[in-house]
């Protein structure tokens, strides 16, 4: 839908572009919906969290929405280079 700015549901033509995905915390404060990784699952602190807030594609006729991460590069994990092998040389 980001992309055709079609519904791929209905088909429609009638989309709401870019909304704000929106949250509510601890005492209704609002803050942004956000989507998050982890360097380190496993541990127990210090998780190393990596997130990116939300924006939302809403399809204004049928109301289908598609959720897209504004920064998504930011929670990516990086992989480690993988360790070249010695040809025992």
């Amino acid at each position: 839908m980001k992309r055709t700015n079609t519904c791929p549901k209905c088909g429609s033509s009638n989309v709401i572009a870019d909304a704000k995905a929106i949250d509510r915390a601890h005492y209704n404060a609002v803050t942004e919906l956000s989507v998050g990784t982890f360097r380190k699952p496993e541990a127990l602190l210090f998780k190393g969290r990596l997130t990116s807030t939300l924006s939302a594609w809403v399809c204004a006729d049928c109301g289908y929405v598609e959720f897209y991460a504004d920064s998504p590069m930011s929670i990516k994990i990086a992989t480690a280079e993988p360790v070249a092998e010695s040809d025992g040389g």
